[in-house]
């Protein structure tokens, strides 16, 4: 019994080694930082800020259109002026 108790020990040991030398799965990184804005014509549409996003930054996982004003705190006269935000990861 404390022969079988002792390889489980040593086994559970030996996984816990390999595990964490191997790199456990680590959690990605947030896509939040932010690149650059991208132009595209008016409609803003989020598939193509998406693309356009990743043709001009190469490390872009994320393309969102936004309103203008709600990020910078101008008030234009065009209510609807979208812009294409791009961001990558940290």
């Amino acid at each position: 019994m404390a022969k079988t108790l002792s390889s489980i020990c040593f086994t559970t040991l030996l996984l816990v080694v390999l595990l964490i030398s191997a790199g456990i799965p680590k959690s990605e990184a947030t896509c939040t930082k932010y690149l650059g804005e991208a132009i595209l014509p008016y409609p803003c549409r989020e598939s193509y800020c998406e693309a356009k996003c990743a043709e001009i930054y190469h490390e872009s996982c994320r393309g969102e259109c936004e309103d203008h004003d709600h990020h910078h705190g101008v008030h234009l006269t065009n209510d609807h002026d979208d812009h294409c935000y791009c961001y990558g990861r940290y």
